[in-house]
């Protein structure tokens, strides 16, 4: 009997959360300040890919960052420049979802 592989299939939208590590953010106003209020940078792990290595068999995504490829990083320690364009854009994309769901909680609410 032969052996058949294994296939391990996750979408890239199955990245998490950089502030929360989580799919879907409990509390999308938290993340969402947590977001805008500290400095990110690059995953020190995946150098921002936000993939794990070859010989993590485990995950698909980068054990560091959950895939987010992004870091918090206090103000001294890094510069804004150091984020690469690909997490750049994750980060943007998920404050614009953030905030989209802060929105239509507030207008619910009113």
């Amino acid at each position: 009997m032969t052996a058949s592989a294994v296939v391990v299939r996750r979408s890239v939208l199955g990245r998490a959360c950089p502030a929360c590590a989580e799919l879907r953010c409990a509390d999308p106003a938290e993340c969402l300040y947590f977001l805008t209020s500290r400095p990110w940078a690059d995953c020190s792990e995946c150098a921002g890919s936000g993939w794990a290595g070859e010989d993590d068999c485990l995950s698909v995504f980068c054990w560091v960052c959950n895939g987010s490829g992004l870091e918090e990083h206090t103000a001294r320690s890094v510069v804004h420049a150091t984020v690469s364009a690909r997490p750049r854009a994750r980060l943007l994309a998920h404050i614009e979802r953030l905030t989209a769901e802060v929105s239509d909680s507030v207008a619910v609410a009113a």
